[in-house]
């Protein structure tokens, strides 16, 4: 007859002492630990993430507004350098009769003596 499940002897590997046996509820309690500490962790390494964006995205955000600016100042320092030019070429061309020149070869002349 064959032994009964009741009759065998418990295998050694599947007994749990007492000081490792935990009950339900204080396996939840350790669960909700871990995902507590995960929530903590994950919260502020996203305000850790948003710290470093914003400042990076104010930081973009102002050179912008710089290179804007200075691309204006670029503009009106040109246009004033052209007036300027033309201006002077007018007076030397009414003082010496020398032959007018466009602003296209006034802007090369500076580039040329400037670089």
């Amino acid at each position: 007859m064959p032994a009964s499940i009741d009759d065998s002897p418990p295998h050694p590997h599947t007994m749990k002492s007492q000081k490792d046996f935990h009950a339900r509820e204080e396996i939840d309690q350790l669960v909700e630990g871990i995902y507590r500490a995960l929530e903590t962790t994950e919260e502020r390494l996203d305000g850790r993430c948003d710290d470093i964006y914003f400042r990076m995205d104010l930081s973009i955000n102002a050179l912008t507004s710089n290179i804007e600016t200075i691309q204006g100042e670029l503009v009106e320092i040109h246009s004033y350098i052209s007036r300027r030019l033309e201006h002077r070429c007018r007076s030397t061309d009414a003082t010496t009769h020398r032959p007018t020149f466009t602003i296209e070869h006034q802007s090369t002349m500076l580039q040329t003596e400037a670089g």
